[in-house]
């Protein structure tokens, strides 16, 4: 759930005002850092467009892609044969966030809504890395290599293929 959260946050944050991003593709590496000190890390490749559309592809250390097509989201678990589907209803709209972002410096930005703190990194107007603390006080910390802005992804790559003897969840 804690790169669930992640991912939503960061699929919105990519349509951001603080600068003008129409696509983005980069290798990511997720670390959560729990207040005991423990970290895992995630690794994986996101694929994200206007308006809002994403796809996380989570490699290791478990295999999950997470589709963002507007209002809808789909979980797509190999290990366990399972899909879940689910709206962005009660979420906080991340893109609101990237929207009211200030500039700090030359390469942050920062957003405070609903009592919590985004960060949004660029390095040479490339997005570099989001980091904030979630709502059970874990530090996430979402690093992006390789990126690539504002150049056009086939809308086909956003689209679910959903294999038919895995069971649905909807939630």
């Amino acid at each position: 759930m804690r790169f669930f959260l992640a991912a939503l946050f960061v699929s919105a944050s990519l349509f951001a005002a603080p600068k003008d991003i129409t696509s983005f593709n980069a290798k990511f590496i997720q670390t959560i850092t729990d207040d005991n000190g423990k970290t895992i890390r995630y690794n994986g490749e996101i694929w994200a467009s206007k308006p809002q559309n994403a796809l996380w592809v989570y490699q290791k250390p478990i295999q999950k892609s997470v589709y963002v097509n507007g209002q809808k989201i789909t979980v797509i678990e190999p290990a366990i044969e399972q899909v879940t589907l689910r709206t962005l209803e009660n979420e906080i709209d991340f893109l609101a966030i990237v929207q009211k972002a200030k500039k700090v410096d030359n390469e942050r930005y920062a957003a405070t809504v609903k009592g919590q703190t985004y960060t949004v990194t660029f390095k040479n107007d490339v997005l570099a890395s989001i980091s904030y603390t979630d709502g059970f006080d874990n530090k996430v910390l979402i690093q992006f290599t390789a990126p690539v802005q504002n150049k056009p992804i086939d809308a086909t790559r956003f689209k679910a293929l959903i294999p038919a003897d895995y069971d649905i969840i909807k939630g």
